[in-house]
């Protein structure tokens, strides 16, 4: 799979992040589609083909981990979690959630390049616990 095939649901309520995460991932390659909430998430999920979701976990219309779940009762799709809350419980909570890849904030595109990138060379999506968590940003 390569990355101008893939799909992602780039899902962030801060629309400075999301604008600059959007640019940057197209400019990987990726098809990005965007979303500054879980009803916005929802409603594109249901028209757009999406393999991965990158969601922000404290949305302010909904929880990240609620939405994951709900888009994937739509459509087979690997989680990516971005949050600042990256304690052991909270990490573990997340991936029980669905997440294969907990990145913590603040988060450069490259870890989510990365992410996926193995993921799909790995085919997570019929392995999800095979994924990690991811700790610090790089830089």
């Amino acid at each position: 799979m390569t990355s101008n095939s893939i799909n992602i649901l780039l899902v962030e309520d801060n629309l400075t992040t999301l604008r600059a995460l959007e640019i940057l991932l197209r400019a990987d390659g990726f098809l990005v589609h965007t979303a500054e909430g879980y009803q916005t998430a929802m409603n594109v999920a249901k028209k757009e083909k999406v393999d991965f979701a990158v969601c922000d976990i404290n949305l302010w219309d909904g929880d990240g981990c609620d939405l994951l779940g709900e888009l994937q009762k739509l459509q087979p799709m690997q989680g990516i979690a971005v949050t600042g809350y990256t304690l052991e419980d909270e990490t573990e909570h997340y991936r029980d959630a669905g997440f294969a890849v907990v990145l913590r904030k603040p988060v450069h595109h490259s870890q989510i390049t990365s992410a996926i990138t193995q993921m799909s060379r790995t085919d997570h999506r019929r392995n999800p616990a095979a994924g990690e968590a991811v700790g610090e940003a790089m830089s």
